[in-house]
């Protein structure tokens, strides 16, 4: 097994699936419980109100968002900053609007790259000037 620090602690440990050491799992584990547990009860909490009444920190909670592990359909309340404008989001890295943006620009891009490939294969052989 791979040695590596945890991401959250910096210990060294064996890694194995997750980027946190055995200790911090378990602590992760049990604040994941404290939300759950908290939202199953304040269904329409925010983001805020769920970090102070749980004491959970706000970047955990967003891990927890973000790797699926805490689904939100059932707490409409509860959003968190998309990591590309900072407005509101429900679900994944980026607010619906950043997520059409870069959508469209990785189309234009790779729209862009089969234009070029099919310019360059079109331009393959010799050109013979004054023939």
């Amino acid at each position: 097994m791979p040695i590596a620090n945890c991401k959250r602690c910096n210990r060294i440990f064996n890694k194995g699936r997750r980027d946190i050491c055995p200790q911090c799992v378990v602590e992760e584990d049990a604040a994941f419980r404290t939300v759950k547990a908290y939202l199953k009860d304040h269904r329409d909490a925010t983001l805020g109100e769920v970090t102070t009444n749980t004491g959970v920190d706000v970047e955990l909670l967003v891990d927890m968002i973000r790797n699926g592990r805490l689904l939100l359909r059932d707490n409409p309340n509860l959003t968190y900053p998309c990591e590309r404008c900072g407005q509101p989001t429900h679900a994944g890295r980026y607010c619906p609007s950043c997520a059409a943006e870069l959508a469209s620009a990785l189309s234009g891009a790779q729209e862009e790259l089969v234009r070029k490939v099919k310019e360059a294969a079109h331009n393959d052989g010799y050109y013979s000037h004054g023939q």
